[in-house]
């Protein structure tokens, strides 16, 4: 979706033009346009029963051969749009089996454009968010070498990014900095689509890591604000995690304070959302401060309370502060966090 209208004034009104008609084509579109629009919106729970429904129209559809083209370039995208939706409720094995499936859907129907977001939509960010930066970086450079083949400039822009992205985390920050700084700059206000949105966040928290954390949090804001004036809320959790840590980096004098009520902020919207990988990272935060969240963790949550409970000093010995290694106050306990991917903090 490149924009997007004030949520009253959509799903709801398109589900009701959708009742008025019986034709399977029309419904299954109607559950497919549905899907989408709430996944951005962030509400996971009806997403995934839109994608569902759509899958299993889709699959109905199959018994009528004068639409078999049809029907296959539509499940091809429907797939990358099922596997983020399961991402985000906390099925990371079931998504990334989708994304596997999904890539040899993609290389069938043979379409360069839909290939793109197959690549771009789904498999490069669900790789990330799994940690798997070897599949990262593969994906990253199929999409590359494919809009390099045929030339799509914005998710050739976007691979570019992406591409910068991870070589950042494998640690050479400089150079992944620049390949990401540059690729955004290069896309104006295109940087604003719903694609662009984890590129922006881990733009700022690598800002934050190369000491520039006035511009990281510049570029947080920008994004959160950007969020909030299209209810855009998918992501919203994840950038008010960065923001956390940010703040956290800044090292202002209530920084444990502030940081803390950007993660409850993150933790009580992914709720809100009923995504539960959404929970998993907005508890990573909670990881920081010494916090254990009781909800089963899954995507955001994980990451924001880990986030959390390294930002505040571990208490010990009924309610001593303890500062021995409170960036892990579960260290001394033998307790093992992890952040992104399983991997230890």
């Amino acid at each position: 979706m490149a924009s997007f209208v004030p949520r009253s004034n959509s799903p709801a009104g398109f589900a009701g033009l959708a009742a008025q008609t019986r034709d399977a084509i029309d419904l299954m579109m109607a559950d497919r346009i549905l899907a989408t629009a709430l996944h951005y919106f962030g509400d996971q729970r009806e997403a995934r029963h839109h994608i569902d429904r759509a899958l299993a129209q889709l699959a109905a559809l199959a018994q009528q051969p004068q639409i078999v083209r049809v029907r296959f370039d539509m499940r091809v995208s429907t797939h990358y749009f099922q596997a983020r939706i399961l991402w985000l409720q906390g099925f990371p094995e079931q998504a990334l089996r989708v994304v596997e499936h999904n890539i040899g859907e993609g290389n069938a129907v043979g379409q360069a454009l839909s290939f793109c977001s197959v690549l771009g939509q789904g498999a490069c960010p669900i790789a990330f968010w799994a940690g798997d930066l070897d599949a990262a970086e593969r994906y990253g450079a199929m999409l590359f070498d494919h809009t390099e083949r045929h030339p799509i400039r914005l998710w050739h822009v976007w691979a570019r990014c992406f591409n910068g992205l991870v070589i950042a985390k494998r640690g050479d920050l400089g150079a992944g900095l620049r390949a990401l700084r540059g690729g955004l700059e290069e896309a104006g206000e295109a940087r604003f689509l719903p694609r662009f949105l984890l590129l922006l966040g881990e733009l700022a928290a690598c800002l934050g890591k190369a000491g520039e954390i006035g511009l990281g949090l510049e570029t947080v804001d920008e994004a959160l604000a950007r969020c909030e004036a299209r209810d855009e809320r998918w992501y919203v959790a994840e950038l008010l995690r960065i923001k956390g840590e940010l703040v956290i980096l800044e090292d202002a004098a209530d920084a444990a304070t502030s940081a803390e009520g950007l993660f409850l902020r993150a933790l009580a919207g992914s709720r809100r959302a009923l995504g539960s990988c959404g929970r998993r990272r907005a508890s990573h935060g909670f990881g920081e401060i010494g916090i254990a969240p009781r909800r089963r963790a899954s995507c955001w949550d994980r990451f924001t309370a880990a986030s959390l409970k390294a930002s505040r000093p571990q208490t010990c010995n009924r309610r001593k502060t303890c500062g021995r290694n409170w960036r892990n106050p579960g260290a001394a306990r033998g307790l093992r966090l992890v952040g992104r991917g399983n991997r230890p903090l």
